[in-house]
């Protein structure tokens, strides 16, 4: 026999080699012949399988199903399928897939039937966990309260979609492709559209919040999110997304942000209620210690000093409360988040000089000595005086509360500490002392040690709780230590400089103070400082259509350096700015003898409809008034050849009162208006050397008054000094600040000082005229504005 003729036992052999159970059954179903493979997995013979002994080793569960199905096959001929366990020798059922196909003669008879049985067990258990995957994701699709869905790898909806549908109320057919945009709100169409093209161009998930309407015609907020799904290739197979319905979210959102706002309103309206109730309770406060000043002065004219105890008495009730108010004032802007800070340069001894004189009655009133502790190089800092100051007259005014007989010291340290300098203030005293306890709450607000300290020795227990604000603005911090019956130490460390986290100049600032250096010499540039890119090409075009040289800054830090780098003609300035806002800057402008002459143009707008017109007054007092730095401020305006004349422009009768008498005395002729409107009356009279003008009057007010002056040929250089019983807010001062000279606190100086102060102030005076050019910007600007401000 030939190598290319099969042999009979060929056949035998490849049956045997098959990996499936094999079998040969007769016509009828009688099975004759098993491979290897059925014995060796059965455990059983021939003569125990052989015709149908077979259903030995089937599961009875599945036996009647089977016979009948293996009979049906073989009396119609048609080719056998079915799967079923068959029991292992080891007596362990395993899944079989079983095919057979009939053999038949020339003549069409089946002959005989060739079959085996594949085991399946494990692709069975496959499919089975796939089934569970699947009836898992379906039972989760169907119990989720989003939208699932799902699109092809072009990014088009799949058919079938019956979440989409039954939230949408759109058909099969309408949502197909693209038409699920149909859904989406109008407004929101062309942003979803886009969104999702870009996705699916760039492979990248997709999320975005759009509007999407129910079945029932209702608007609906949307999330959205969807992945693709990457094939073995990389190829996106498919997406899979889902819509979660945020409206109630949006609505809470919008609720709160409603909240907010009211909560705002209510907060500004606070501090509108607190600024009012300041300047009705200074007014009288002022009355009284004006005529407590005056009084004391007459006395000692008529020779009866015995009755000045009883005055100063009376003086120094009145300037306690005035206290009281302060501190009321401080804590509700430390609350509101409003406290400021504005850093100059001054020499520590003297800070410390100013602050023993404000407190050395006190110390002296229970008979304590003060020692002072300062080192002749402490040197100088950069900070914000006013609060230091305060911090310092806090501490060493408990410490001569709480101290009978004993010794308060007030000592000063300069040390470096990670490169920069710092300052240390101490104030030890030899008082009662505190226990850990009172220590623990002592810094909080209207606390104080307990109960009896209060009924002991006062107060509201506001004083530490505003150093401590005051510190920790300022970049350092307070700290006590005490043991009880022996004293207490307060401890206060600050920065020798005030720094902002964001000195550093950017490159562009670099840059654009380079080029500055450069213009500088040509003294024709009008600096224009706003961060809103709208504002400050506006006014660039309009600057540069009159005929200026226009430079710009989009904060007040680099405006500030530019200013001083460029020595501009005139500054126009924004107020509410990143890194450093515009009334920093003013006061930065007005602290620089380089600058301090430059016009500066505020172009914020405020609320204050006349707040927004205020731009020519030339000094700013807060009621009560500082009376001596008061005279001493008018000097400054008393003409040298003759006798000055004073407009006095106030609604309190009494305070015109005691002006007047104050300011006759000192030689000065004083005219008296009762509001603004009669106040222009007056100016016909006669243009005065100076104006003392109170800010909150009937029928028109300082601020109607200021702007009214200022539009007059008269009007505008005429100095005016602004008084008010009002606390005056970071928006007052940016708008006053550019033209005041001082700002006096009514009540908080003698009236002796007031002369003097004024004095000086007009032998200082330098009148400087504002360019033709300027002032037709400055008219431009106003028209803008419009008659009522803004």
């Amino acid at each position: 026999m030939s190598e290319g003729v099969l042999r009979e036992d060929d056949y035998r052999n490849l049956a045997e080699s098959l990996p499936q159970l094999a079998w040969i059954a007769e016509a009828d179903g009688a099975i004759v012949w098993y491979n290897q493979r059925w014995y060796d997995y059965t455990g059983t013979t021939l003569d125990a399988m052989q015709g149908w002994g077979w259903r030995a080793v089937h599961h009875p569960d599945h036996l009647d199903r089977v016979e009948a199905r293996f009979r049906r096959a073989f009396a119609t001929g048609e080719p056998w399928e079915d799967t079923f366990p068959l029991k292992g020798a080891d007596g362990v059922f395993r899944w079989f897939l079983s095919r057979a196909q009939p053999w038949r003669d020339a003549s069409g008879r089946i002959v005989r039937w060739y079959g085996t049985n594949t085991d399946i067990t494990r692709r069975r258990a496959t499919e089975e966990r796939l089934r569970h995957a699947q009836d898992r994701f379906r039972a989760l699709v169907d119990s989720a309260a989003a939208i699932i869905w799902s699109a092809d790898a072009n990014g088009e909806l799949s058919i079938g979609q019956w979440r989409w549908t039954a939230y949408t109320g759109q058909s099969d057919e309408e949502c197909q492709g693209w038409g699920w945009v149909e859904a989406v709100h109008p407004d929101d169409r062309a942003k979803a559209a886009d969104a999702w093209s870009r996705a699916v161009e760039a492979r990248t998930p997709f999320e975005i919040e759009y509007r999407m309407r129910r079945r029932d015609g209702a608007w609906r907020h949307m999330e959205v999110r969807a992945a693709p799904v990457i094939a073995e290739d990389g190829a996106v197979r498919e997406w899979v997304g889902m819509h979660v319905d945020i409206t109630a979210r949006k609505e809470a959102e919008a609720e709160i942000d409603r909240a907010r706002h009211a909560a705002e309103a209510a907060n500004r309206a606070k501090s509108q209620f607190i600024a009012n109730m300041s300047h009705e309770l200074r007014t009288p406060l002022s009355a009284v210690i004006g005529y407590s000043e005056m009084l004391a002065e007459e006395l000692e004219d008529l020779g009866q000093a015995e009755l000045l105890p009883d005055l100063r008495k009376i003086e120094s009730s009145a300037r306690h409360l005035l206290g009281l108010i302060n501190d009321v004032l401080d804590i509700s802007k430390i609350e509101a988040g409003r406290m400021t800070v504005a850093a100059e340069d001054f020499a520590v001894k003297e800070m410390i000089g100013d602050v023993v004189a404000a407190t050395e009655s006190l110390v002296g009133k229970k008979r304590n000595r003060l020692v002072l502790d300062i080192p002749d190089g402490i040197g100088a800092m950069r900070q914000d005086q006013g609060k230091v100051r305060q911090c310092l007259v806090n501490l060493l005014g408990n410490a001569a509360k709480f101290t009978e007989g004993g010794t308060i010291t007030l000592s000063a340290r300069r040390d470096e500490e990670e490169g920069a300098e710092w300052l240390t203030f101490a104030v030890t005293d030899t008082g009662i002392g505190l226990t850990a306890e009172q220590c623990g709450r002592l810094f909080e607000r209207f606390a104080q040690a307990d109960e009896s300290t209060t009924r002991q020795f006062g107060g509201t227990g506001l004083g530490l709780a505003i150093t401590r604000a005051f510190c920790r603005r300022m970049g350092g911090d307070i700290a006590v230590t005490s043991t009880y019956g022996e004293g207490a130490t307060f401890t206060i460390r600050l920065p020798a400089v005030l720094t902002a986290q964001d000195d550093e100049p950017t490159p562009e600032e670099v840059r654009a103070l380079d080029e500055a250096k450069a213009e500088a010499a040509r003294h024709d540039v009008v600096l224009l400082v706003d961060d809103d890119p709208a504002a400050r090409d506006l006014l660039s075009r309009f600057l540069e259509r009159e005929g200026f040289r226009v430079r710009t800054a989009s904060d007040g830090k680099a405006g500030l350096a530019l200013a001083r780098a460029l020595k501009p003609r005139a500054i126009l300035l924004d107020i509410e700015m990143p890194r450093m806002d515009g009334w920093s800057v003013l006061h930065a402008i007005r602290s620089d003898a380089d600058l301090a002459a430059t016009p500066v143009i505020m172009t914020s707008v405020v609320a204050e409809q006349g707040l927004g017109r205020a731009l020519g007054a030339t000094d700013y007092l807060v009621k009560p008034i500082d009376w001596d730095h008061l005279k001493g401020l008018m000097e400054r305006y008393r003409p040298a050849d003759s006798p000055g004349t004073v407009l006095l422009v106030d609604d309190d009768a009494d305070a015109r009162e005691r002006l007047r008498r104050s300011l006759s005395r000192d030689g000065w002729t004083v005219r008296e208006a009762e509001n603004g409107a009669v106040g222009l009356q007056r100016l016909d009279e006669g243009r005065p050397s100076l104006i003392l003008l109170d800010l909150m009057m009937p029928v028109m007010d300082g601020f109607a008054f200021l702007t009214r002056l200022r539009a007059r040929p008269d009007g505008t250089d005429v100095p005016v000094v602004v008084l008010t019983a009002k606390d005056i807010t970071p928006a007052e001062k940016e708008r006053l600040g550019r033209d005041t000279e001082r700002v006096i606190v009514k009540g908080s100086v003698s009236l002796n000082e007031i002369g003097r102060l004024l004095r000086n102030m007009y032998a200082d005076r330098v009148n400087d005229a504002v360019p033709a050019s300027l002032q037709g910007l400055i008219d431009e600007l106003a028209a803008r504005t419009g008659p009522e401000g803004g």
